[in-house]
C-alpha cells in the first residue's frame, strides 16, 4: 500500500506520483506545428511522456476544467544473499483518472470531482523471498484492477476550507508526506505500515465511503478531521473497490490532525514569475519572503469496528485506537528560497492494544538531499530507517516465521533519483533488512533494485 501524491524541495522529484494540475503552456492551442511532438524539446521539458496533445490537453484542463491524470510505476527488486531463499521480482502500479474542476464545467463555485482507478501486476520479493514485515517493493498490495478515489471536494472560507466526501482511503490525506514518496520500502512510503496492519487505517488502493474537512486558518496551521468505513471487505482484491454497500457489522473510523507549517531564518527572495507574466511581460514581480520550511504534525485515530481479530483467540475484539507524530524539516538551503537542500525527518505510530495490533511501535527516520551533485539540482538522495517492535501477544500466538516468537525488524535503505525530467525518473536502490519477520531465524537480507517511474 502506497499514497500517490510536497514540499517545494521535491516537488521535481514526485512527478510520476503526483496529480498535480498542468501548468500554462508558452505555446498556443492553435499552433499549426507540433511543438510538443514527442522527442522536441518542448515535449522533453514538459509534464507528460504523451505530450499535450497539440494543445488539446492543455485546453481541455484550463479552459474546460477537464484534467487527465497517468503514471507508471514498477519497482525492480532481488536479495543476492539473505531471507528465505534468493529470487527476484518485479511488481508495476498503473494509476489513471480525471480530475472536473466543476466551477469552469457548470458554475458550481470551489468544487470539483475525481475519479481514478489503477492496475497492479506482478510479485513480491518480500513476502515470496525474503519473509519480512516491512515490504521492500512499495506498489505490491491488491494486485487487480481497483477503483481507488471517486469523490467530491468543495472549498470555501475563501479557500482556507476544504470538504472531501466519497470513496477514498484516510491514508490519502492523514499520517502523510511527501517525503515518503521518495522510498520504495513500504514500511516508509505512503504511510507508516503499522497503521494500516494494526487498525484497518484504509491507505492506497483501498478505498471505502469517506468525509474529510481541513481547515488551513493561516499559512502556518493547519487541522483534518476525518470519518471512514471500516469493513472487512476494504482490502477484498476480488471486489476490485467496488464494494460500495453499507453492512450492519461495519464501523467507523475517527481520524484527526494537527499540522505545524513554519519557515524558520526567512530572507527576501525575488518570486519567480510565472508563465503568464513572462509571456504578457508584465514586468517584474514583487520579492517574498520564505525560509527553511518545516512540517510537524500530531494525529490520532479511533475505530468503533467490532470484528477486530485477537492474537491467541478464537474471539473478535471492539474498537481500536493510536497516536502517530511526525517532524520534517530543512536544516541547510543552498541559497535563499532554493529547493536544494537536506532535509531531516521523522515519524512515530503507537498502538497499545498489543491483543489487535501486529506493531504497537513504530520509528521511522530519514534525511533527504536535493541537488547533492553539481548539476543535478532536481535528483534526490534519501537515506531511511523503518523500525517496528512486533506485539508480545502475536509472538506468544507463534505467528511468525516457524511460530517462532518475535521481538522487532529494521529495514534501511539508500537511494538515489535521478530526475531526468518532469514525467520520467530512475531511481537505483539499496535496502538491509536487519531480522525478517522479527523472529532472527531469517538470515538478514541484501537487497538491490531500482524504481522507474513514468508520468503520461
Amino acid at each position: 500500500m502506497t499514497s500517490r501524491r510536497v514540499t517545494p524541495a521535491v516537488v521535481a522529484a514526485l512527478m510520476a506520483a503526483s496529480a498535480s494540475a498542468m501548468e500554462d503552456r508558452f505555446w498556443d492551442y492553435y499552433t499549426p506545428y507540433p511543438s510538443n511532438f514527442v522527442g522536441s524539446d518542448e515535449w522533453w521539458r514538459g509534464d507528460a511522456a504523451l505530450g499535450d496533445w497539440w494543445g488539446t490537453r492543455n485546453w481541455l484542463d484550463k479552459d474546460k476544467g477537464v484534467e487527465f491524470s497517468g503514471t507508471y510505476t514498477t519497482d525492480l527488486a532481488g536479495n543476492p544473499s539473505g531471507g528465505m531463499k534468493q529470487g527476484f521480482t518485479y511488481t508495476d502500479n498503473i494509476a489513471f483518472g480525471v480530475k472536473l474542476d466543476l466551477e469552469k464545467l457548470v458554475g458550481w463555485r470551489g468544487a470539483s470531482f475525481t475519479i481514478a482507478a489503477t492496475d497492479r501486476n506482478g510479485d513480491s520479493l518480500s513476502q515470496d523471498f525474503i519473509g519480512n514485515q516491512f515490504t521492500v517493493q512499495q506498489i505490491y498490495g491488491g494486485q487487480t484492477v481497483i477503483l481507488t478515489d471517486l469523490f467530491l471536494t468543495q472549498r470555501f472560507w475563501n479557500d482556507k476550507a476544504e470538504i472531501k466526501a466519497g470513496r477514498f482511503s484516510a491514508g490519502d490525506d492523514f499520517a502523510s508526506s511527501p517525503l515518503y514518496w521518495l522510498y520504495m520500502n513500504n514500511g516508509i512510503d505512503g504511510n507508516p505500515q503499522s497503521l494500516p496492519v494494526n487498525a484497518s487505517f484504509s491507505a492506497y488502493p483501498w478505498a471505502g465511503w469517506a468525509a474529510r474537512l481541513r481547515v488551513e486558518p493561516s499559512p502556518d496551521w493547519n487541522a483534518m478531521f476525518g470519518l471512514y468505513q471500516v469493513s472487512g471487505r476494504t482490502f477484498a482484491r476480488n471486489l476490485n473497490g467496488l464494494n460500495m454497500a453499507f453492512d450492519p457489522t461495519d464501523g467507523l473510523m475517527f481520524v484527526g490532525q494537527a499540522g505545524w507549517t513554519p519557515e524558520f531564518f526567512k530572507s527576501r527572495v525575488k518570486r519567480v514569475p510565472t508563465e503568464r507574466e513572462e509571456a504578457e511581460e508584465l514586468g517584474e514581480p514583487d520579492s517574498d519572503l520564505h525560509g527553511m520550511p518545516g512540517h510537524y504534525w500530531f494525529g490520532g485515530y479511533y475505530s468503533t469496528w467490532s470484528l477486530y481479530s485477537q492474537f491467541g483467540s478464537d474471539q473478535a475484539a471492539a474498537n481500536a485506537y493510536g497516536f502517530y507524530w511526525h517532524g520534517d524539516q530543512m536544516v541547510y538551503q543552498e541559497s535563499p528560497g532554493s529547493d536544494q537542500g537536506l532535509i531531516l525527518w521523522t515519524a512515530f505510530v503507537l498502538s497499545p492494544q498489543e491483543n489487535i495490533a501486529k506493531l504497537p511501535f513504530q520509528w521511522n527516520s530519514g534525511v533527504v538531499y536535493q541537488g547533492l551533485l553539481p548539476g543535478r539540482d532536481n535528483d534526490s538522495a534519501v537515506f531511511g530507517l523503518a523500525y517496528g517492535n512486533f506485539s508480545s501477544n502475536y509472538g506468544r500466538a507463534g505467528l511468525a516465521h516457524d511460530g517462532d516468537a518475535a521481538s522487532y525488524e529494521m529495514a534501511l535503505e539508500w537511494g538515489y533519483r535521478i530526475q531526468f525530467n518532469r514525467f520520467f525518473y530512475v531511481q537505483p536502490d539499496v535496502q538491509y533488512i536487519i531480522q525478517p519477520g522479527g523472529t532472527g531465524s531469517i538470515p538478514d537480507a541484501f537487497v538491490l533494485g531500482a524504481q522507474i517511474g513514468l508520468t503520461f
